[in-house]
């Protein structure tokens, strides 16, 4: 294992700071420096379109009509060090496919003089006197307010009082049968934010703290005047960026007491940043009751923060469309990803067998040196197999030990070695990592634009240590001005079934990505595959998933479709119609449109009626439309 030197990290860091894209190109919020993305003006959008000139003028709108309005403020991190994750709302909400416009506290008077909306108050800010009161004010009359993470001095308005701040806890539902509470089946770990005690506020859910002593309300909703606020007084923000990120990786982790997990090993890997409990934040899985992070948390705590969205537009009967996570209204994707460790031809060719009559494609990383011969290559290439990078830091040798020299260097020999002129995946050998955003960005420079590394290498990690099962673009939150990393995130379930853990484990796993309309990702070795069991165990979680609603793709084409997705941007006209903008073409998008009531809305696109599917999502009902958006189409709720 060899470290970086001073010297080194000192160069990097500067050529870091010289490289910085262009993400402040977009609106941001309050010069917080981090784009929000998902509204644009028409001008905007015909400047900054890829291939705008080629797109029909946009329609006169109102811009004045936007269902969901986010503000925020830099904080300095001496007044609040988890401040810079605030910005993260941007993430979970195109994630979702929510459309929504910035604002900066100096323009809530404005909130007057437009349509109907929810506000979403994303941290506890520090607002203005005046700023308080044309929120109070407002909400008096009728709007809707989210806040997160505190109160922002709006304790009348949210109806609490007696604020405590809260180190990490997790939550406890009280109001089991409340849209916002509803089935939740996490722990709910929070890290970060207050608890408060309720006034005129009636509380969902409180926190308690690692000796289970409840330390107050945590999810409150309140009528005011003739508003209505939900207000998410942890941290969800901080916590989500906490889970998936994670400590710094700069020594062992302490393993599990049960003995499942011995991360304490003399290898730095992507556990060894993990923040979960092992006692409250894992579950026994059949058959064997082995301990297991099963329930994503991360994914709830997200949820939580789009069904308070959704709970608040519905109740003012807004317009929210939402663009779904997957085409077809699929439940959710399956990624299974090969890591080519011992480089066995013969084997190679026998876990290619079990794909190809399966019909399944897949993800197969290399792993350097060796390699397969050039036939296999191409065999992979002709059927619609991705090839990607599996990067050696864990062997130790000239090119194989943890620097960015030998991660470039690893990644032109896969090019040149498999005569692929682009890769866009990679996973980690032994999940090897070290520090905290260090390879992603090396990702990022060198155009690599997803990796599988976060996930478990130990039995006892299993199921969703380091986040849920959403892919994400992580939140460069060490610089100045905070940013997303260009390199999406597909958190690994477990290694291989049989050889790794019970197949048992196999449904249970990816039923849990469902939920959550997420990727069940699973990695099989070719080295394992002619052991007793194993290509059964995969044939077998290969035809679940099918029964279950769910496609297999390859990393490349979720990176794809979540590039071509996110996009989409949306200008809304009034309170019934809005022009979605596609720059390139997304082909069976699934657009989901809130309900107010359980009967369906009547909906035309571009003027012609069309029929609608109701959709459940995160326990709401929306109006489904499968359609192909190129470049503009005007959606009508009549």
């Amino acid at each position: 294992m060899v470290l970086a030197g001073s010297g080194y990290r000192a160069a990097m860091t500067n050529a870091f700071r010289l490289r910085r894209r262009g993400f402040f190109r977009q609106a941001a919020v309050a010069g917080c420096g981090l784009a929000l993305h998902g509204l644009r003006s028409p001008a905007a959008a015909a400047e900054n379109a890829p291939g705008a000139t080629g797109l029909l003028p946009h329609p006169r709108s109102d811009s004045k009509a936007a269902p969901v309005i986010v503000v925020t403020l830099p904080v300095s991190t001496d007044a609040n060090p988890r401040a810079r994750a605030w910005g993260y709302i941007t993430e979970i909400l195109r994630r979702a496919g929510l459309f929504f416009e910035p604002m900066s506290p100096d323009r809530l008077e404005e909130l007057f003089r437009r349509a109907p909306c929810v506000v979403v108050l994303a941290g506890h800010l520090p607002l203005t006197v005046k700023q308080r009161q044309a929120l109070t004010t407002w909400v008096n009359r009728g709007g809707s307010l989210l806040g997160l993470g505190g109160t922002s001095g709006l304790n009348e308005v949210f109806g609490v009082k007696d604020e405590q701040p809260l180190a990490d806890g997790w939550l406890k539902v009280k109001a089991g049968d409340h849209p916002v509470t509803r089935g939740l089946r996490s722990s709910l770990h929070v890290f970060g934010g207050y608890t408060f005690k309720p006034g005129s506020a009636t509380a969902l859910a409180v926190a308690e703290v690692g000796n289970h002593l409840s330390r107050g309300g945590a999810i409150l909703e309140n009528r005011f005047g003739q508003g209505r606020t939900l207000l998410l007084g942890p941290d969800l923000l901080f916590s989500i960026v906490h889970i998936q990120q994670g400590a710094s990786v700069l020594q062992d982790a302490k393993p599990a007491p049960d003995g499942s997990a011995i991360l304490n090993e003399g290898t730095l890997k992507a556990e060894d940043g993990l923040v979960l409990d092992w006692e409250r934040d894992r579950t026994p899985a059949a058959p064997d009751s082995g301990q297991i992070f099963l329930e994503p948390i991360s994914d709830e705590l997200r949820e939580l923060i789009l069904r308070s969205v959704f709970h608040l537009a519905r109740e003012q009967r807004l317009l929210l469309p939402v663009l779904y996570y997957w085409p077809r209204a699929l439940e959710g994707v399956g990624l299974i990803s090969h890591d080519t460790d011992g480089n066995d031809p013969a084997k190679a060719v026998a876990l290619l067998e079990v794909m190809r009559r399966c019909q399944v494609q897949s993800t197969w990383l290399l792993l350097y040196p060796g390699g397969y011969p050039p036939e296999f290559y191409r065999q992979l290439k002709q059927h619609g197999f991705e090839i990607g990078l599996h990067y050696d830091a864990m062997t130790g040798g000239p090119h194989t030990s943890w620097s960015q020299e030998n991660f470039l260097f690893q990644h032109q020999w896969v090019r040149r070695t498999a005569g692929v002129e682009r890769l866009y995946s990679n996973k980690n050998h032994y999940t090897r990592w070290e520090g905290r955003l260090d390879f992603p960005r090396w990702c990022e420079e060198v155009g690599l634009h997803s990796d599988q590394t976060r996930g478990p290498s130990k039995k006892g990690t299993i199921g969703f240590p380091l986040g849920g099962s959403q892919p994400y673009f992580p939140l460069e939150d060490e610089s100045a001005s905070p940013r997303f990393l260009n390199v999406l995130e597909v958190n690994l379930l477990t290694q291989d079934l049989v050889v790794t853990c019970p197949p048992e484990y196999g449904p249970p796993l990816l039923d849990s990505a469902l939920r959550h309309h997420g990727v069940a990702h699973f990695l099989f070795h070719p080295a394992h595959i002619l052991e007793a069991g194993v290509a059964d165990a995969l044939t077998k979680l290969l035809d679940y998933g099918r029964t279950q609603r769910l496609e297999w793709w390859t990393n490349e084409q979720i990176y794809q479709w979540e590039s071509l997705r996110r996009e989409v941007t949306a200008t809304f006209h009034a309170a019934s119609a809005v022009t979605l903008h596609a720059p390139r073409p997304l082909s069976q998008a699934t657009l989901l449109l809130l309900r107010p009531g359980l009967e369906a809305q009547a909906v035309t696109l571009n003027g012609q009626a069309v029929p609608s599917t109701r959709q459940n999502l995160h326990g709401f009902e929306f109006d489904a439309l499968t359609l192909d958006l190129t470049s503009q189409t005007r959606v009508q709720v009549e």
